[in-house]
């Protein structure tokens, strides 16, 4: 991106960001995590950053015929109309969904942060990754990684000398609790780092094709994804994208 202010970016304070959250949502633990995650994320950043569940929304007419499609379409739309995707990067193999989504979000330049509390990394070729190498090392992306483990047993130590080394499972079980809650607000806390400092990365993408790259990607999913998102709509996610910076 050049360092030419562009006369169009619509005036005032830019936020609130729109976040997707790209990640697992096939487990209890997934589900809750990223439920409680959310609520940090916008707590400790007095709503500047909100994130979007695809397991929140309400998905309909599950009885249609082109309902694998139609899903997969509603995902992307959601990918289409954020500001900042995140990409929840756990597990030795990534979530192939997850992959893709962020994928798309590389596509069209947008912004992504990639977490990672997984300390977990994988031997290939004489290298010791956390993940694949093909989701690395792309423009307008900050990967946030972190040894959950190490944190967590640090924070539990630090609780236990605090509340007294009482053997009690009720005492037990307290300390355990505030460093659930103490741990979530530390990834969040990184999270939010990773998020402020993405939104200041430029867009690979020369300026006059910005949004084309964007009006281009309504006809690329096809199964009937440029009805789902209207040109009308289109520009009024690019009109916000401009004030928030993020196009």
């Amino acid at each position: 991106m050049t360092g030419k202010i562009d006369q169009n970016i619509p005036g005032g304070p830019a936020g609130p960001y729109q976040i997707y959250c790209a990640g697992g949502l096939f487990t209890q633990d997934e589900l809750s995590t990223n439920i409680l995650l959310k609520e940090a994320v916008w707590r400790l950043s007095g709503g500047k950053f909100q994130l979007f569940l695809p397991q929140s929304r309400e998905i309909q007419e599950l009885d249609r015929e082109d309902v694998e499609p139609y899903i997969r379409n509603t995902d992307l739309l959601e990918v289409v109309r954020a500001d900042i995707l995140l990409a929840r990067f756990d597990g030795l193999e990534l979530d192939s969904g997850t992959v893709v989504e962020f994928t798309t979000a590389k596509i069209l330049g947008k912004p992504a942060v990639i977490l990672r509390t997984d300390f977990r990394r994988v031997d290939f070729g004489g290298l010791c990754e956390p993940y694949n190498l093909m989701v690395k090392n792309w423009p307008r992306t900050v990967e946030v990684q972190l040894h959950s483990f190490a944190m967590w047993a640090d924070l539990f130590v630090q609780e236990r000398q605090e509340g007294g080394e009482g053997a009690g499972s009720e005492i037990l079980m307290e300390a355990e609790l505030t460093t659930l809650q103490k741990s979530l607000d530390e990834v969040a806390r990184l999270l939010i780092d990773g998020l402020e400092e993405v939104i200041q990365l430029p867009s690979p993408y020369p300026p006059h094709i910005q949004e084309t790259i964007y009006q281009a990607f309504r006809h690329s999913p096809g199964s009937g994804f440029e009805e789902l998102l209207s040109e009308e709509e289109l520009d009024e996610i690019l009109v916000r994208f401009r004030k928030n910076r993020t196009l």
